[in-house]
């Protein structure tokens, strides 16, 4: 089994080069493709480093996108990822960012995956038809206008813009217009991380451009977990199992709880394939992980 895993990064570079070794060992056929963030230091002065990996099974996206949070540049990342993984065979595809680690190794995963036989499942978190108002109304304030050094103005006109986007919408709605949906049906909300078999892969992102061409993205909070997850559901309900990744969102904020040593016991007990988010600046621990 070949698999390919597309990491998204923009920081970390130094755990950045640990997780790529562990996801390419040798004697594999496994490749990663990698995104590094238009906007960050490792796109601007470290591209070079990753794109001469020992292997040569690296490929680095040439024209990567610069990604805001919330924003639907999170699916153009994908859609590039994607684009350049089909140019060579695989048999999975998994979405990871450069703040994950691999709980399992390569091979670990190739078996997980092929004693489920020929029906190849899409190892997904589905969450149901909620937060439909993130795809269905508009939202303005996804590129924030700034001025350099006037915080307070730049608060106010971030308020602008979402009380912008409330008036817009409700007027909208009043009006008996609709945003299209996908398939006709309501948006799903999701994990954006999952993994993937090469037909499913194909079909995401031949949906991914038909909605970035069209612009159906724009004006939207947090397509990327919206798209990806109505894509899966409408298509292929009955190939969905969990995501095999360890996330901790107890927290109760707008990110994952970052991870740390007291959590590994967890992590190696919930057959995870992949724990986020790690940081090494913070506590290493994860990499003496040991499954």
């Amino acid at each position: 089994m070949i698999q390919t895993y597309a990491i998204m990064a923009h920081n970390l570079p130094d755990q950045l080069a640990l997780l790529i070794d562990r996801l390419l060992p040798q004697g594999t056929q496994d490749r990663v493709v990698l995104h590094l963030d238009s906007g960050c230091d490792l796109w601007k002065h470290q591209r070079a480093r990753f794109a001469s990996h020992a292997s040569g099974r690296l490929t680095l996206v040439s024209n990567p996108t610069r990604v805001r949070w919330g924003h639907y540049t999170q699916i153009s990342a994908q859609q590039r990822l994607l684009r350049e993984a089909l140019k060579q065979p695989f048999d999975y595809f998994h979405l990871t960012s450069g703040s994950d680690w691999p709980v399992r190794s390569p091979g670990q995963i190739a078996e997980e995956i092929a004693s489920h036989g020929p029906r190849r499942p899409i190892f997904t978190d589905i969450w149901g038809e909620i937060q439909t108002e993130r795809m269905d109304d508009w939202w303005f304030e996804r590129r924030k206008l700034r001025f350099r050094g006037t915080p307070r103005l730049n608060e106010n006109i971030e308020r602008a813009q979402i009380r912008a986007s409330w008036i817009f919408s409700r007027w909208f709605r009043q009006a008996g217009l609709k945003r299209s949906r996908y398939a006709g049906q309501t948006w799903m909300k999701g994990s954006e991380w999952f993994s993937a078999p090469h037909d499913v892969a194909q079909r995401l992102l031949a949906d991914y451009e038909r909605l970035l061409r069209s612009g159906r993205l724009a004006c939207t909070q947090c397509a990327d977990e919206h798209v990806a997850p109505s894509v899966f559901s409408r298509n292929f309900a009955d190939r969905i199992e969990p995501a095999r990744r360890y996330i901790d969102w107890s927290a109760l904020g707008w990110h994952p709880k970052l991870l740390r040593a007291e959590d590994a016991e967890a992590i190696l007990h919930s057959g995870a394939w992949f724990a986020r988010k790690c940081d090494a600046g913070v506590d290493d621990f994860f990499l003496r992980l040991s499954s």
